[in-house]
């Protein structure tokens, strides 16, 4: 099926750009919050895994608000919703900076991570149902890029302007910022059908598990590297200051190799490149551990890799904009941001446990297992996009 809006249609392009670029401003205001919040609490003498808690009071909305927006999204259209979720956000960066403690801070994250929810996944369904398919794989790509680099730029800005409670404030107006730009945009309440024309959400992992699904494995990946590789890095013989500068060389892998892949896309059967990746991916992880703690070998193969796991979830995007439609298509993109919310809870106790049954490389393994583990669905998915449908 083609996409009904022409590419070039001034106000679906920018509509396009509206999207891409607010969400860029999210992210980096998310990554800003994250480790910010983890170095507040830790200065005010909150233990661990009381900062945990308040880290899962950002995540723990996923699971509440998914099943609702996809009808939230089809009601008030994508515009509207993404407006009111930057706002909702922007109050709550300027309260956790007006009331920086814990007991403060468990219901505005939970309102940040509300948010949050609803962005992400309006921001992902709005730009799918105008991306047309001849060019999705660009236009996802350039999407994907412009996320990792958001939360990339976050700890870089936190060394350029300190750890104070100054950055929620700038978060707040990143917020208002992207609100206005999201304002300019075209506001109709068109692009997801009539409420009630939609599958319940589980029901479309049978249509396309591969798709689904790749956001829990690979958020519950990336979430394990990002958590415990600095610890993994000085454990195999690098420095403190190595480990953090290989895990900004990732993250400009993650950024440089998107539009890359997403052409690829545009050009090749998408189903195969996807399983290509997931092999690519394995066999770059595979090789870590005999580079390390070697620097400049270590960094060659993060960059690869990482740019290759996140080509992942560039794919399993294109996937989902290319099989579903209207209704189904919010549907599915709330179900996918679930999935990262759940995938991204899973990874790190996963791989803290291993690496304490295997010191350190355990951290490897979690990693490797949790590929491993999607593998079969894009095979899968190959065998079957193969067979002939039956009229």
């Amino acid at each position: 099926m083609t996409n009904p809006h022409p590419f070039l249609h001034p106000k679906h392009k920018h509509s396009l750009a509206a999207a891409i670029l607010s969400m860029g401003m999210v992210n980096l205001s998310m990554g800003i919050a994250f480790p910010l919040t983890a170095i507040i609490l830790a200065r005010q003498g909150v233990e661990p895994a009381m900062i945990g808690l308040s880290t899962a009071a950002q995540a723990a909305p996923v699971f509440f608000i998914s099943p609702f927006a996809p009808r939230i999204m089809r009601r008030f259209g994508p515009a509207h919703v993404m407006i009111a979720g930057l706002v909702m956000a922007g109050v709550a960066f300027a309260l956790m900076a007006a009331y920086p403690n814990l007991l403060a801070w468990f219901p505005l994250r939970f309102l940040l991570g509300t948010a949050g929810t609803l962005l992400w996944a309006t921001s992902e369904a709005w730009i799918n149902s105008l991306a047309p398919d001849e060019r999705r794989g660009r236009v996802i790509g350039v999407y994907s890029a412009a996320a990792a680099a958001g939360f990339a730029s976050g700890p870089m800005l936190l060394a350029l302007i300190g750890t104070d409670v100054t950055p929620f404030y700038i978060g707040a107006g990143l917020m208002l910022v992207a609100a206005l730009v999201v304002a300019t945009a075209d506001r109709s309440r068109d692009h997801f059908g009539e409420a009630g024309t939609s599958r319940a959400m589980w029901r479309l992992v049978l249509i396309a598990p591969a798709a689904l699904l790749a956001n829990f494995f690979f958020a519950a990946a990336e979430d394990s590297l990002v958590t415990f590789f600095p610890l993994y890095a000085i454990r195999t013989g690098m420095t403190e200051e190595a480990s953090l500068a290989l895990l900004t060389v990732a993250a400009l892998g993650a950024i440089a190799t998107q539009p890359l892949i997403g052409i690829a896309a545009d050009r090749m059967n998408r189903l195969n490149l996807l399983s290509g990746l997931v092999v690519a991916t394995i066999g770059g992880y595979l090789v870590l551990p005999f580079v390390m703690p070697l620097v400049f070998a270590a960094g060659i193969t993060l960059f690869l890799v990482v740019g290759l796991a996140n080509g992942i979830f560039t794919l399993a995007m294109v996937l989902v904009g290319e099989r579903f439609r209207g209704a189904e298509l919010a549907g599915a993109s709330a179900f996918t941001t679930a999935m990262w919310g759940t995938g991204a809870l899973v990874g790190a106790p996963l791989s803290g446990a291993a690496m304490q049954l295997w010191e350190p490389h355990g951290l490897i393994a979690a990693v490797l297992l949790i590929f491993l583990a999607y593998l079969p669905f894009p095979l899968a998915a190959r065998i079957r996009a193969r067979k002939p449908v039956a009229e």
